[in-house]
């Protein structure tokens, strides 16, 4: 029996991308995994540096009695804090996901996606091509499908981002997809999935100007981001998101960016790179077939990982 802690913050991204790691070292693991999960919450005292956190809880947790803990995972950057007392508490092996942002040689693993790697790389991080996929989610809930989506047409989804520290979307730079799409609509189901950063105003001009048997996601109680990903032929996303264009290219289907111009540097370089590659595409008014190698960045990552951990 193996026993992982995961630690994250409340940001369903960073739990995300724990339960990638999990789920496929679960996979391949031959030892049986169990894992717990810690939520951290520290209301205003998240605003501390981490180092100012860490020493809190080391007086915290000074008389805390240690557990059977062989692993511990965790993602959110006041995540690393509590990762590395709990460490110290049960002598475990240790592993972060993005930047600790202090004390990055007491983790046995940090694994960092390459955009956000500014100098030379240490020894104890793997980097990663874009974001961790959790891509058992990918392959459940088909059954949405039967419920929502009654058209037996071939089905385009149009990922949409939206505005935050890293990107500012406008509407005029997705108005003339909006039109292309309206023109597939004949033949192919067209599905519209809104992020959480997607300005109220951006949603509802695409519902007025969309073609009015287009789809729009989320609604109360469904979101099928993971389902789509799963059942559309094409998907077309903004290029404001790296971990929605990684999600799009682990499935091997086909992508095309659309351009968003108010984005950092680092997501330039990074929808630079895969459209050298030739994994994405910009639409040029015609659909196209190619095919390329699909992201496995969670599966590389936990190769690694099995060695470290001797799983």
């Amino acid at each position: 029996m193996f026993s992982i802690l995961a630690i994250t913050d409340n940001k369903l991204s960073s739990l995300n991308q724990c339960n990638s790691i999990l789920n496929e070292l679960k996979r391949i693991s031959k030892k049986k995994i169990t894992v717990k999960y810690m939520e951290i919450n520290l209301g205003l005292t998240r605003h501390l540096p981490n180092i100012l956190i860490y020493f809190f809880l080391r007086v915290r947790y000074l008389f805390y009695s240690s557990q059977k803990i062989d692993f511990i995972i965790s993602c959110g950057r006041i995540s690393a804090p509590f990762n590395l007392v709990f460490k110290k508490i049960n002598s475990a092996k240790n592993c972060h996901i993005l930047n600790p942002y202090f004390k990055k040689s007491e983790f046995n693993k940090i694994i960092i996606p390459k955009h956000d790697v500014k100098k030379e790389i240490d020894k104890n991080v793997i980097t990663t091509f874009g974001t961790l996929v959790d891509l058992t989610k990918i392959k459940t809930e088909r059954n949405i499908t039967r419920k929502y989506f009654n058209s037996k047409k071939k089905k385009i989804s149009f990922f949409v981002g939206g505005d935050g520290k890293s990107s500012k979307i406008m509407f005029k730079e997705l108005e003339n997809t909006i039109k292309e799409l309206n023109l597939l609509s004949n033949k192919f189901e067209v599905i519209y999935c809104f992020s959480r950063r997607t300005p109220s105003y951006i949603k509802n001009i695409i519902r007025q100007k969309a073609s009015k048997n287009n789809y729009f996601f989320p609604q109360p109680k469904i979101n099928p981001y993971w389902v789509l990903l799963n059942i559309s032929e094409y998907i077309f996303v903004t290029s404001d998101s790296i971990s929605m264009i990684s999600d799009s290219l682990s499935t091997g289907k086909k992508v095309y960016i659309v351009p968003i111009k108010k984005i950092k540097t680092k997501i330039k370089n990074f929808i630079e790179i895969i459209l050298e590659k030739k994994m994405a595409k910009i639409f040029s008014g015609k659909l196209e077939n190619w095919k390329y190698k699909k992201l496995e960045e969670t599966k590389k990552v936990c190769k690694k990982l099995i060695k470290t951990l001797q799983l």
